[in-house]
């Protein structure tokens, strides 16, 4: 029984050195590398936007604060 994690260990450490598996690896690393770029360039865009509409920006969180006001009215025993 106590040969049982080392063993398993061992095992999937060799799988993991396989060059096919290596590339598949590589391949996953690069494309997470490149969503997390993309994320990023997206929230600094959402940033930018956000500042140069301001009215906009405002009016929405106006919308959505009106929104939760009358679902809070709207969920009150009558």
């Amino acid at each position: 029984m106590r040969l049982i994690t080392p063993l398993t260990v061992w095992a999937v450490t060799k799988l993991l050195d396989t060059p096919k598996v290596k590339t598949k690896l590589q391949e996953v690393d690069a494309r997470t590398y490149v969503a997390k770029q993309d994320a990023t360039r997206s929230l600094r865009r959402l940033g930018r936007n956000a500042a140069k509409n301001r009215s906009l920006l405002a009016g929405g969180a106006a919308a959505v604060a009106l929104g939760i006001g009358m679902l809070s009215k709207a969920a009150r025993p009558k």
